[in-house]
């Protein structure tokens, strides 16, 4: 029952927390950006926690799967990617996926790097 509370509280605080970073630095009609960010800082983040503690604890499972799944969005995504799509910003629309999938798997990997030096 603890894992569930803990993903619950860390999932409100994680939405609630990308909901306040993309009223700050909002996305533009040209690229979205603040959504860019926010999953590539998330991906950087997980793959630090989760090779820093391997051990799935409800504080590790509330921060990792609660507060950076919710943190970060594949939905949001998806349909701003096809939002590109739909106005024909076809260039914006393929940087914005290869920057997404490329340098979340960048980030990750600098995560879990980081994260085992540290170990060392």
């Amino acid at each position: 029952m603890k894992i569930f509370v803990a993903i619950g509280l860390g999932g409100c605080l994680g939405a609630i927390s990308r909901y306040y970073i993309s009223m700050l630095a909002a996305n533009t009609a040209v690229f979205p950006f603040s959504t860019l960010c926010i999953n590539l800082v998330g991906c950087f983040c997980l793959a630090f926690l989760f090779t820093t503690f391997t051990k799935r604890t409800p504080l590790v499972l509330g921060i990792g799967t609660g507060f950076l799944g919710a943190f970060t969005t594949f939905s949001t995504f998806s349909v701003e990617t096809l939002l590109l799509l739909e106005n024909s910003k076809w260039g914006q629309a393929l940087a914005y996926c290869l920057m997404s999938v490329f340098g979340g798997l960048v980030c990750a990997w600098l995560g879990a790097l980081l994260a085992r030096r540290r170990m060392q």
